[in-house]
């Protein structure tokens, strides 16, 4: 049975809230232990006759110590975290794979990567390498528009092509299913709670340190409350850490198992991950991760990067139990470790023979223009070509002549006539190809070539021109402040919505063309059962863009009612084309929309 990703992101909303409530226990008991800890080590319970004597002064101002300490812990992991997936990547180390990389094993994890974003109707995101020897894999981000991948240079040392598709679906599986964001929260809500016995550890050096300086009396009049006082911050913070990783393992061993089923959606192999699953239990470094981050970031990643003295702690499912479910057939018995020297051999050679329909994707672009999309001056050129209009010809080369560079404007003529003959399927593939090159630009680069594409848009109001500007603009920008990465979904009704879909829908109802408009817009209307159908707009491209965050930010049970709505409106007129498909698959990934290819990838 296919997965329902909106169905799974809902799921994953619900166990943040949970995960939130079991937060503010954890809180609360924090508190309890500390204010006990305190009148213990500094004598306030000697002076206690009962509990209506209690010094409640003292505990409210404990109480409210702790409360600010946690929560300062969390706001400075969370603007720590604040930038989205890169900032986890480069915190584990990882190094940024060029889109350009003349490397032919990082050409190879590129092109799954490509395959699978196209598979999975996702902007192409930027990938880390980690130097690691272990066999492993995540994925990192708030949202699609800032998600990156992060895999270890031992997966592309032992990993064959299949199976390295198979890790690579499973993490593409967790951005679909809404575990990212779910996975941010945790590792700033366990920053919180372990950041008490942080404070322990403080006091206990400073204790140290600070005791050589006393005279012996006065260091053995302090020196005990200090410790004592120390120790139990100590105490309390392994407490907090034991039952924080409890929560992260439970969390996220489930969501494990959903994304391996899913992988198996994209990839059509079970033998794929499966096989890179049973690579890791014959390895002798497994999945483990050496960093020093890895075990606040340990539930990200495809295998268990930690080695843990009990199953309890164990963010993933034991290796046997995921292979059995993937392959029900297996003998038990893990696959050997491949040799660099076999597997360079194997890279040169795989992707030759029996091209699966994702590479069929990419072969069947231009090779002109799949190159081009990973080099930065020509990537810009594509989105330029894509925005020409023959009514505006003249004048939009001259905007990028003078806006851009006359540099710019040559790479413009050598690949547009390539672009216009492309369908607009293939078009919006390429979109999503030129993401992480143009993601390398610098902030102010692409302050200006935004202005360059906003001007060429200006006098061609058409939905797939808009779709094509607000696409770069909203997946690009992540890049470049904590702005514009989609930290979290909000719960609105598709009643708080309706100006917004007003705005959408006749844009949408245009596309049926003069005639069927107006039937398009009351099947929208019909779909969306609202209580009252508005009368038809003038479409206003220009208020749609300054509507686009709330659609955005929907919740996914309200997207999978807008998504309906949109594929009725498209089919009014009863004809739906390749070039309608083709845009709905645009707009689904500006909403950010889980909404994958439906055509059969084997």
């Amino acid at each position: 049975m296919a997965t329902n990703f909106f169905q799974q992101q809902d799921l994953a909303r619900r166990n943040t809230r949970l995960l939130v409530v079991i937060f503010g226990m954890a809180v609360l008991s924090l508190i309890v232990l500390t204010n006990l800890l305190v009148m213990i080590s500094l004598g306030f319970v000697q002076d206690v006759q009962s509990s209506f004597m209690l010094p409640w002064e003292v505990i409210s101002s404990i109480s409210l110590v702790v409360i600010a300490v946690v929560g300062l812990a969390i706001m400075a992991k969370w603007q720590q975290l604040k930038q989205g997936g890169r900032t986890i990547a480069e915190a584990l180390g990882g190094i940024r794979v060029t889109p350009d990389t003349a490397d032919s094993a990082e050409r190879r994890l590129l092109n799954v990567v490509e395959e699978m974003a196209l598979a999975a109707n996702l902007p192409v995101p930027p990938v880390y390498l980690l130097p690691e020897s272990g066999i492993n894999a995540f994925a990192a981000g708030y949202s699609q528009s800032d998600a990156v991948i992060g895999i270890t240079q031992g997966s592309l040392q032992q990993l064959s092509r299949d199976e390295l598709q198979g890790v690579i679906a499973h993490e593409f599986s967790h951005i679909l299913n809404g575990d990212m964001r779910m996975n941010i929260r945790l590792i700033a809500i366990l920053n919180g709670i372990l950041f008490i016995g942080h404070i322990g550890y403080y006091l206990l050096r400073s204790g140290r340190g600070s005791s050589a300086l006393m005279s012996s009396r006065t260091r053995n009049k302090n020196a005990g409350g200090l410790l004592l006082f120390g120790i139990g911050l100590v105490v309390i913070g392994y407490l907090g850490s034991f039952f924080g990783n409890l929560i992260k393992a439970a969390v996220s061993r489930q969501r494990e198992y959903l994304a391996d089923a899913s992988a198996v959606q994209f990839s059509r192999n079970p033998l794929g991950i499966s096989g890179a699953l049973k690579r890791i239990g014959g390895y002798q470094a497994g999945s483990k991760i050496n960093h020093p981050n890895a075990d606040e970031m340990s539930h990200l990643f495809f295998g268990e990067a930690l080695s843990r003295w009990t199953s309890i702690f164990a963010t993933h499912p034991p290796l046997a139990k995921r292979i059995q479910r993937l392959d029900p057939t297996w003998n038990g018995r893990f696959a050997a470790a491949t040799s660099t020297k076999k597997n360079s051999t194997e890279q040169a050679t795989s992707d030759s023979p029996g091209l699966s329909a994702r590479q069929s994707m990419l072969a069947a672009l231009p090779l002109l223009l799949s190159q081009s999309s990973h080099q930065l001056l020509p990537a810009k050129a594509i989105v330029c070509a894509m925005l020409l209009t023959p009514e505006q010809l003249a004048t939009q080369l001259a905007m990028i002549k003078n806006q851009g560079s006359p540099t710019l404007l040559q790479q413009v003529d050598q690949l547009a006539d390539e672009v216009s003959r492309l369908p607009l399927a293939q078009q919006v593939q390429l979109l999503q190809l030129t993401i992480p090159t143009l993601k390398q630009l610098s902030a102010s680069e692409f302050q200006q070539f935004s202005a360059l594409l906003q001007q060429l848009t200006a006098n061609n109001p058409s939905l797939q021109a808009w779709l094509c500007l607000n696409f770069i603009q909203h997946t690009v920008a992540s890049q470049f402040s904590a702005k514009n990465v989609h930290h979290r979904a909000h719960s609105h009704s598709l009643a708080q919505l309706q100006p917004q879909l007003t705005l959408l829908f006749s844009a949408l109802a245009d596309c049926a063309g003069p005639e069927q408009a107006e039937p398009a817009w009351h099947a929208a209307w019909q779909q969306l059962a609202l209580p009252k159908v508005p009368a038809k707009p003038v479409t206003d491209y220009q208020a749609l863009t300054a509507a686009l965050p709330m659609l955005i930010n929907a919740a996914p049970k309200v997207k999978q009612q807008l998504w309906q709505a949109v594929l009725v409106t498209i089919a009014a007129d009863k004809h739906f084309s390749d070039a309608e498909q083709a845009m709905t698959n645009l707009l689904a990934m500006l909403l950010e929309m889980p909404v994958p290819l439906t055509a059969d990838f084997s």
